[in-house]
């Protein structure tokens, strides 16, 4: 490598580490693939090359090798509870491997509804000043020929100004989504993506809410993990039942168990709530996004009712431009509307292993 290579390599990590930049080494090809970036592909995507993802399964990988180690110590020096230790320790960080699947899953298709709907509101941002510049040039003229005044004029102007660092500010939040999607799925900064709209509708959860909780309980990862360390504990109590284990130890494993009772009574208990919390959190998101498509519906025809009217003359410029800031409002609104509902889903779902 030479000099130079080497001074790009290092402005390239000096970025990435300090501004969160892309940067394109000279290397790269001109040419690169483009993914084309839906749900299922940017789950697909994450599977293969997320950091955390390939961490927890180098984490599983150690755990394997030290169980091969501790099934050729046994063959020295049995020991059971060393033999069960290093087993259960597989069976944790496979457990933990999968509650990474599911929390990468879970941030992936969040980020990915997030890129939509950054992408929806740049959107309604770009229609926002294409309609704050039209109506700045009908004001204008009217002032021109004394049909309007000079406060017409100036809130016409700060409308405009409004409108595009609006769409300054919803382009630059589209970008950061963008990135957010990229670094989860595993992609380079600078690696191209092609965003592709989910065109299927999400099916309904057709289950009642105490099928929920209980999906909910059987499929948590935590409380088998949990259940695997009482079992571990239980086991190092029963070997303890014997006259040649000093009573301070026997007392020390008892308490041991014990606790393993308590956390899992506990970490059930949590886990219930969660669902519970999680299937409401759903059901309110499904009664806003409703709430929102007939307030869009309303501040639809009042701005067109409003804009015919200021056409022919009957209307003043201030209630066309509150008309139109409440339609861009409405617009916002149920475009958080639905992502909200779609992260909600997905975090239920998550949480039923689904």
């Amino acid at each position: 490598m030479d000099v130079r290579n080497a001074a790009v390599i290092l402005v390239c990590l000096a970025l990435a580490l300090g501004l969160g930049a892309a940067c394109v080494s000279a290397e790269e090809s001109p040419g690169a693939e483009v993914y084309v970036i839906t749900a299922e592909k940017a789950v697909e995507l994450a599977g293969d090359n997320n950091l955390a993802l390939q961490a927890a399964r180098l984490e599983l990988q150690h755990a394997e090798k030290q169980l091969i180690k501790a099934q050729a110590d046994a063959a020295v020096t049995p020991s059971p509870v060393a033999l069960r230790q290093a087993e259960v320790e597989v069976e944790a960080q496979r457990l933990l491997l999968e509650q990474t699947k599911s929390q990468v899953d879970l941030e992936v298709r969040s980020a990915y509804y997030g890129v939509l709907s950054q992408m929806r509101k740049r959107a309604i941002a770009e229609k926002s000043l294409a309609q704050a510049e039209e109506h700045l040039e009908i004001i204008t003229t009217k002032a021109r020929e004394g049909l309007a005044t000079k406060l017409d004029l100036v809130n016409a102007e700060k409308n405009a100004i409004q409108a595009k660092a609006a769409l300054e500010a919803a382009t630059a939040e589209e970008e950061v989504a963008v990135l957010e999607l990229k670094r989860v799925m595993g992609l380079a900064y600078s690696d191209p993506i092609s965003i592709e709209a989910s065109e299927i509708e999400p099916e309904p959860i057709e289950l009642s809410p105490e099928e929920v909780v209980e999906k909910v309980l059987a499929s948590s990862l935590e409380l088998l993990r949990l259940q695997w360390a009482l079992e571990l504990s239980q086991l190092q109590e029963e070997s303890a039942r014997n006259e040649y284990t000093a009573p301070l130890l026997k007392d020390i494993y008892t308490n041991r168990r014990m606790k393993a009772e308590l956390d899992l009574r506990a970490a059930t208990r949590r886990v219930y709530i969660e669902a519970k919390r999680a299937w409401n959190n759903l059901k309110q998101a499904q009664d806003r996004v409703k709430l929102a498509e007939k307030e869009l519906e309303a501040a639809q025809e009042n701005y067109r009712i409003t804009k015919n009217r200021f056409d022919g003359g009957l209307e003043i410029p201030n209630n066309l431009l509150r008309a139109q800031i409440d339609l861009t409002s409405a617009e916002h609104a149920l475009v958080t509307a639905i992502f909200e509902h779609n992260l909600a889903r997905i975090r239920l779902l998550n949480l039923m292993g689904e």
